[in-house]
């Protein structure tokens, strides 16, 4: 019979690409998994699973074959002990979720406290790529959830709205824009502007706002670039550059910066939530996705600012 101990071992092995890196994120010595590898090979009749290719182990035609059948028997595992633990009224488990650095950290907290209070046992780990990555680490399964704003479609995956965050306008206290009346776009050509790099979500969805009422970037003066929100606000605080920031990182207090009051529709980012579209059935996963969708959620975004 299959240890499933050593088939999880055998995974992590095939996601992380080599011995010593699956004894890292199992907290094991490589001797210990190097054992369990050694132990799966001897269940499975003696032929080896793995070939050493450059720094890589890659699979062979056996560990191919094992491949497949390991994943639906750790999954049916983790199912079976979710179940019975569910019986006791202790459902938990361990969610990974994957986002971009300065991005979802202003509100994701706040949902994540939601599934805390109503599941204590579960676990939720965030971890931070780029946008491949993290399409990547969903295919490969060492991503069970993504949150991506102004996320390209892709086939084989599913994505959910999470929430829509209006952008705005921000300026030091006493700037001559923050006179009460309706500001039009192109005036942002007269001043400096802090902007999040080339390539960031934030920025496309700042570039497109613009793009709709005229505006190139190439028209504008910018004299700061960060990927961090919180890096933005700080330029705006300290009277370098206007901003577009997302209203979750405006602070509670608007005692050192305004909001200009722009001519038009608001500039607005919108968050998935994505998965694959094709999987295996985590009531884990589920769960932390009811939670994150569910009322109280959507209650909690608005009163960040945030729709849902």
């Amino acid at each position: 019979m299959l240890n499933t101990v050593y088939l999880q071992t055998f995974l992590t092995v095939v996601e992380t690409g080599s011995f010593s890196a699956a004894a890292k994120r199992l907290h094991m010595s490589q001797p210990a998994v190097s054992q369990h590898i050694r132990a799966l090979e001897e269940q499975v009749g003696g032929v080896r699973l793995f070939r050493r290719s450059g720094q890589h182990m890659v699979l062979t035609l056996a560990g191919e074959q094992l491949l497949g059948s390991a994943r639906e028997l750790v999954a049916l595992a983790e199912r079976t002990v979710q179940a019975v633990s569910a019986l006791r009224g202790q459902i938990g488990g361990r969610v990974v979720i994957g986002c971009l650095a300065g991005s979802a950290e202003a509100f994701l907290p706040h949902l994540l406290a939601i599934i805390q209070r109503q599941y204590p046992a579960v676990t939720v780990d965030i971890e931070f790529h780029g946008s491949d990555e993290l399409f990547e680490g969903l295919a490969e399964r060492r991503l069970d959830l993504a949150i991506l704003s102004d996320a390209p479609r892709r086939r084989g995956f599913e994505m959910r709205v999470l929430a829509g965050e209006r952008l705005v306008l921000t300026a030091v206290n006493g700037h001559p824009l923050l006179h009460g009346e309706q500001t039009p776009v192109g005036v942002l050509r007269d001043y400096p502007l802090a902007l999040p790099r080339v390539g960031h979500p934030l920025r496309r969805s700042i570039e497109d706002g613009l793009r709709r009422r005229g505006v190139v970037i190439s028209d504008l003066r910018i004299v700061c670039e960060a990927d961090s929100p919180l890096l933005l606000r700080s330029a705006v605080e300290s009277g370098q550059a206007l901003a577009f920031l997302p209203v979750s990182v405006l602070p509670s207090r608007l005692d050192r910066i305004g909001v200009v009051t722009l001519v038009g529709q608001p500039f607005v980012q919108e968050w998935y939530l994505i998965r694959l579209r094709e999987r295996t059935v985590n009531r884990i996963v589920d769960i932390v996705v009811e939670g994150l969708l569910g009322e109280e959620a959507r209650t909690t975004l608005l009163s960040l600012g945030l729709t849902a």
